[in-house]
């Protein structure tokens, strides 16, 4: 009976994760580890979902309307179902980024405002030490039909520009993608290379190691010397500084800023 009495008012205060929970139950699903996957994901958002309710019950009860002042609901780091992030220790993802589902961050990287990184139907991989700047786009396919890979990999030491969009693609170690540029499904951008600002590498394309490539579509420029490669570590451990002193200033919920203050 009070299992029946907690099902009848979870189902009236939470009607569209009752009714999701539901229909996980009644599909059949040809992959029954997905399914079950699927349910417990459900019913831990349903659970969830009942103690806010009911929270909120308990202060309409009280006359009080403080659960309605306004917030921001924007999360940084977001899981899709079995899909995690799996973001390094020392890594920054700023406040207003968004890195959701099978995305991995390695050691030192860093993640600019308004970026976005979803992995929510295949992987991405960031290396270590590479930065992905301010609106930057990196997404990825479920399956690529000409044959390469789906998922998109950044390698380590490797600078995505503002406004950068990269779709289920490979950039190697060492590679600096201008700003605004676009770096098609399917397409590599080798060891050293560099795509110019707004350039754009079609579907399958290739930037060989060390030349500079621009223009829609990208094409051969000139091959990069020595010193502009060179330099290009030193710049991103001059960006992964710059984000410490950022996550310096975004202290966790609580009281840590005012013994931050004290200092």
């Amino acid at each position: 009976a009070p299992w029946g009495f907690c099902l009848v008012v979870w189902s009236s205060l939470c009607p569209r994760s009752s009714l999701a929970l539901f229909s996980s139950l009644a599909t059949r699903s040809t992959d029954s580890k997905m399914a079950m996957r699927r349910l417990a994901f459900e019913t831990g958002r349903a659970l969830r979902e009942t103690g806010q309710a009911l929270e909120h019950l308990g202060l309409r009860v009280q006359k009080n309307d403080v659960f309605k002042q306004n917030f921001s609901r924007h999360r940084t780091v977001m899981g899709v179902y079995d899909k995690q992030p799996s973001i390094s220790t020392d890594s920054y993802v700023a406040p207003s980024a968004s890195v959701v589902g099978e995305v991995s961050l390695a050691a030192s990287s860093s993640v600019w405002y308004g970026a976005v990184l979803r992995g929510d139907v295949n992987e991405i991989s960031v290396g270590g030490m590479s930065n992905i700047q301010d609106g930057a786009v990196v997404t990825v396919s479920k399956h690529n039909d000409l044959g390469f890979p789906a998922s998109t990999y950044i390698g380590h030491y490797v600078s995505v520009g503002p406004g950068a969009s990269l779709h289920s693609c490979t950039v190697e170690d060492g590679a600096v993608i201008g700003s605004g540029a676009v770096v098609s499904e399917g397409a590599l951008v080798e060891k050293n290379a560099q795509v110019a600002d707004g350039a754009v590498v079609p579907a399958g394309g290739r930037v060989p190691a060390g030349q500079l490539f621009a223009g829609n579509p990208a094409t051969y420029v000139r091959d990069l010397t020595e010193d502009e490669i060179g330099g290009r570590r030193q710049a991103c451990e001059d960006i992964h500084g710059l984000a410490a002193e950022h996550a310096h200033e975004f202290l966790p919920h609580g009281t840590a800023f005012r013994q931050a203050e004290e200092l």
